[in-house]
């Protein structure tokens, strides 16, 4: 019998985060990681809560990934994800010469302006290929430098003006490649112990729970409502980063 490293309350802490995760990440296509971490971690400490996070997010992504295939857009994931594959290198260099803090405050700043740029309407449709690449290499580097790979990715669809379930569909399958290449390496590195295996297990049904609210609120949400739910999330990413840096 494998004993269990945290406490009752502990785990409803997580299991409460898990679930409010998954309904945001469900109705608005990403935030699972931005919202579990910051709320996990007021429970248990930051290292185990970045693996139960990542492998939970992983779960959800592809299970967004497998109901929602045809409404992704497949060249579009695959410039994004070859971007992402080839920043995550370059983030594990960029980590260890830059500063986390400095990454974060220059994180929070640039998503800040690529809201206010949203809001005035950029519009980036007839942009060529080589902006997807970009895009995604940005979410690649850090990815693996602070763990933040979406703002870069949301703020590149939402340029691009994608209607909302192709602007799901696609951040999910870009996710799911992206969670799976992350979670090799964490594996790889050691990173993976049972503690996280076994919190990750007990909060799944709260993720299935989460989604199951979450799914049938999605087809409720207006394309203007879910343009404004995007940005709200963009900021809250913002906030979360230059506080953090601050801390």
């Amino acid at each position: 019998m494998i004993a269990l490293a945290y406490s009752v309350t502990q785990f409803v802490v997580i299991f409460v985060a898990v679930f409010f995760s998954a309904i945001i990440s469900a109705v608005a296509g990403f935030g699972f990681g931005l919202l579990s971490v910051p709320l996990i971690s007021l429970a248990i400490p930051l290292h185990p809560t970045v693996i139960v996070s990542s492998i939970l997010g992983l779960v959800t992504n592809l299970i967004q990934t497998y109901r929602y295939r045809r409404s992704a857009l497949r060249t579009l994931v695959i410039r994004l994800s070859i971007g992402a594959i080839v920043g995550m290198p370059v983030g594990f260099i960029v980590y260890n010469v830059v500063s986390d803090r400095v990454l974060r405050l220059v994180l929070g700043g640039a998503v800040m302006l690529a809201v206010v740029a949203l809001i005035r309407g950029l519009d980036l449709v007839h942009v060529g290929p080589a902006f997807d690449v970009g895009t995604g290499f940005v979410s690649g580097v850090l990815n693996t430098s602070i763990s933040t790979n979406g703002p870069p990715l949301v703020f590149g669809l939402q340029a691009r003006k994608l209607a909302p379930e192709p602007f799901r569909a696609t951040l999910s399958m870009v996710f799911t490649i992206s969670g799976i290449v992350g979670m090799s390496l964490f594996v790889g590195g050691g990173k993976v112990h049972v503690d996280e295996l076994v919190a990750s297990a007990i909060a799944l049904p709260a993720m299935a729970l989460g989604l199951m609210v979450g799914f049938p609120l999605r087809h409720r949400v207006s394309p203007e409502r879910f343009r404004v739910l995007v940005l709200v999330l963009l900021v809250v990413a913002a906030v979360a980063s230059i506080v953090k840096a601050l801390a």
